[in-house]
């Protein structure tokens, strides 16, 4: 190959590498990103390098033994933490910018437009309306070393992809 060849070669790859960074590789990782965070509820933990279970709720660990008519016990006191509404979790999202993605956050840094997302991802002891009611905190989302390796490993496949290796 002539380095006229290659110099044309490495060009076409720059301006699909930029092309990429820029448009596509936002989209992806913020997919990814929501789906780790969206697991966190799932799994009732966060999960950084290993998953960090969150702090069981009352109503789970000191049933109050009553049953439903069919004789089950009610789903309020089996059901997952944090998913009550299911709100919080499906408010989760993402906004690419060229070559960035921003995960959707209100003024408190959670990610999240709720306005009480970061009370449950950090714990306050100033919530309800006195401002004298403790949330544990019950982490959802974060820095995560498992998503920073899941990130990685789409960049580096599509970077072989892009330089045309396989």
């Amino acid at each position: 190959m002539k380095p006229e060849e290659h110099i044309k070669r490495l060009a076409q790859s720059n301006r699909e590498f930029q092309d990429w960074f820029n448009r596509t590789l936002p989209h992806l990782v913020g997919a990814k990103a929501v789906k780790h965070f969206k697991d966190s509820f799932q799994n009732e933990g966060f999960t950084d390098e290993v998953l960090v279970k969150w702090q069981d709720v009352k109503r789970r660990t000191n049933p109050r033994k009553r049953r439903t008519r069919s004789g089950r016990t009610p789903a309020s006191e089996t059901q997952p933490i944090l998913t009550n509404s299911g709100d919080l979790g499906r408010s989760i999202d993402y906004t690419p910018q060229p070559g960035m993605v921003v995960v959707k956050s209100d003024t408190k840094g959670a990610g999240s437009d709720k306005d009480y997302a970061a009370a449950h991802n950090e714990g306050t002891t100033t919530a309800g309306r006195k401002h004298n009611v403790v949330i544990p905190k019950r982490q959802f989302m974060g820095k995560s070393k498992v998503l920073d390796r899941k990130v990685m490993e789409i960049c580096t496949a599509q970077m072989k992809r892009i330089l045309g290796g396989k």
